[in-house]
């Protein structure tokens, strides 16, 4: 295996850089015949890589995208939640009564043209207070999640509600949902019983 460190010396980091760095090692580490970890062109990162994990074996490479949010939502809400975004540009009016009509691109979590293998949710954390903080994280098969969040997304909206971010000229809309619900609702896929034909 490559070493990580080549990587990450060269690397240029931005905003959440402790994190990401901690969490890119953790990924490299755990993906069978890794051999380095490339950051992704503006081009690529719009299809929904962040990062690419090159293989040996002329095995192809892994799509990451990361997802890493400002504060725990358990400690913030006592609330384990994702962010699910239904709605990236959204160009109607702000009375939350959010209509169809006006919802111009597909949140990233719907959206299966997007090129991600795996999505990676990360979150600051303290474990008690005197621990340094250290990183949560979930790492989810895109393709499931996006099957799920096509499924399920209306009916969240509904329960949880759709929460707008203001853009220059346009809203995002996300819906936070318990992440053990995402969880139920990806097993779908992943696990349980189907007849024979």
């Amino acid at each position: 295996m490559a070493d990580f460190w080549d990587f990450i010396e060269r690397l240029e980091f931005s905003e959440g850089a402790e994190l990401t760095e901690t969490m890119l090692r953790h990924i490299f580490h755990s993906i069978p015949a890794a051999s380095r970890i490339e950051k992704a062109t503006e081009d690529a990162d719009r299809d929904g890589t962040d990062y690419w994990v090159h293989r040996l074996h002329g095995l192809p490479s892994i799509s990451i995208d990361m997802k890493n949010r400002e504060f725990c939502p358990i400690e913030r809400y006592g609330s384990d939640d994702v962010c699910i975004e239904t709605t990236s540009i959204y160009r109607g009016p702000n009375d939350r009564q959010w209509l169809d009509n006006f919802r111009i691109v597909p949140g990233w979590t719907i959206n299966d043209k997007k090129r991600t293998d795996l999505v990676v949710y990360t979150w600051p954390h303290k474990k008690d207070l005197f621990a340094e903080e250290y990183v949560r994280f979930w790492i989810l098969y895109f393709p499931h999640l996006c099957a799920a969040t096509q499924r399920k997304w209306r009916e969240w909206a509904k329960q949880y509600g759709e929460k707008p971010a203001l853009n220059r000229d346009y809203l995002t809309l996300s819906i936070y949902v318990p992440r053990k619900v995402v969880a139920s609702e990806i097993r779908v896929f992943t696990a349980g019983n189907i007849p024979i034909l």
